[in-house]
């Protein structure tokens, strides 16, 4: 019997050990239960909204600078042709860079439109209402990454192409007979 009892007190200071030793306690009243909603969440749409605008920006300089790109590119291929080299890869890269233009202009346009009315900020681009300021963002974003994705990779893959192909058939550099590798003496 004592043996029973024993075992029924090692039980019991088991399942007393395992026990919570304090109570749960709820949230003072006046705390936000839901951190990130309301005011906290302004400095973070203000900062999403510079993001995107800085991103139409550099979007808005690569459109710019696009023109320039295909005028040097088919100047290069140009020469090339001259020299009677087979430039069709070249070529078919180019097109496709052209061809995506439009497209990301386009969506380039939209996103400018939306960020210019900046529903939801202020002229100076502080929040005034949080959901329309989110729905901007969301909204901007997805006009410039629709641009983003219709040329993506192009214009790298041209850039490639092109590096290659001038390593594979740069033409010999002229030498003169009184070309020397060592430099001219000291006098």
């Amino acid at each position: 019997m004592v043996k029973k009892l024993l075992l029924a007190g090692v039980v019991g200071l088991l399942i007393v050990s395992v026990m919570p030793v304090t109570g749960v306690f709820a949230a003072p009243l006046g705390e936000d239960p839901n951190p990130g909603q309301g005011k906290d969440v302004y400095p973070r749409l203000e900062k999403a909204f510079k993001r995107v605008q800085d991103w139409y920006e550099k979007q808005g300089e690569f459109l710019e600078r696009a023109d320039d790109y295909i005028r040097k590119a088919e100047t290069f291929i140009g020469k090339a042709e001259q020299r009677g080299l087979d430039t069709s890869a070249l070529r078919s890269l180019l097109e496709s860079f052209e061809g995506s233009l439009p497209a990301v202009q386009k969506a380039h346009e939209r996103a400018g439109e939306i960020i210019s009315t900046h529903d939801g900020f202020d002229a100076n681009g502080k929040v005034t209402d949080p959901g329309k300021a989110a729905q901007t963002v969301k909204d901007a974003a997805s006009a410039l990454q629709e641009g983003r994705q219709a040329h993506l990779g192009k214009g790298k893959a041209l850039a490639e192409a092109i590096k290659a192909f001038w390593k594979d058939n740069r033409p010999p550099r002229p030498t003169t007979p009184n070309e020397t590798l060592l430099p001219p003496p000291n006098e």
